[in-house]
């Protein structure tokens, strides 16, 4: 169980603490709730009940800064696969984002960084929905980096995007 004050991630939804637990009405009806503000959002609360396994699955802690640096190394070390099919490559990035486990969210990013740079080339740019799945992995993965490091989200965005493109950038700490 998680204690109030503690720092996780909320599967897609970034970066959070847990401002508090408390007995809550929804729906009609009372329960537990964990209710987590995102850090780089000061606009937003989630509130996930502390009995529903499946939103519980989705919360974790952030990682520490070993763990992060080496899945970067392991995706730069991985082979970065385009599915040329655009509707089963949708699919397959929304379960992975749908998952928000660091480690895949990663090798998609760097996939899609890889073809955005290729596509540049030829004066092409990604489709909208592959950006957007950039945009939420970069949002992810860049603060839990951020976090992790205690840095800038836009310092480890750079940092990410340099390492995984091969362009190592200084470390963000």
């Amino acid at each position: 169980m998680y204690e109030q004050n503690d720092i996780l991630v909320y599967g897609n939804n970034g970066v959070c603490r847990l401002v508090d637990i408390r007995r809550e009405r929804f729906g009609g009806a009372y329960g537990m709730y964990y209710i987590l503000a995102p850090l780089y959002d000061s606009r937003s609360r989630y509130y996930v009940p502390v009995g529903s396994d499946k939103l519980k699955a989705r919360l974790r802690p952030v990682m520490e800064k070993g763990e992060l640096d080496g899945m970067m190394n392991a995706a730069r070390g991985g082979e970065a696969v385009w599915e040329p099919d655009d509707r089963k490559r949708e699919h397959d990035f929304h379960e992975i984002v749908s998952r928000g486990l660091s480690e895949e969210l990663i090798g998609v990013m760097r996939t899609l960084l890889l073809r955005k740079r290729t596509l540049m080339h030829d004066t092409r740019r990604l489709r909208s929905a592959d950006e957007k799945v950039l945009s939420l992995c970069e949002k992810i993965v860049s603060e839990e980096y951020a976090c992790a490091f205690g840095v800038d989200v836009g310092d480890a965005l750079s940092y990410i995007r340099g390492e995984l493109l091969g362009e190592p950038k200084d470390a963000p700490c």
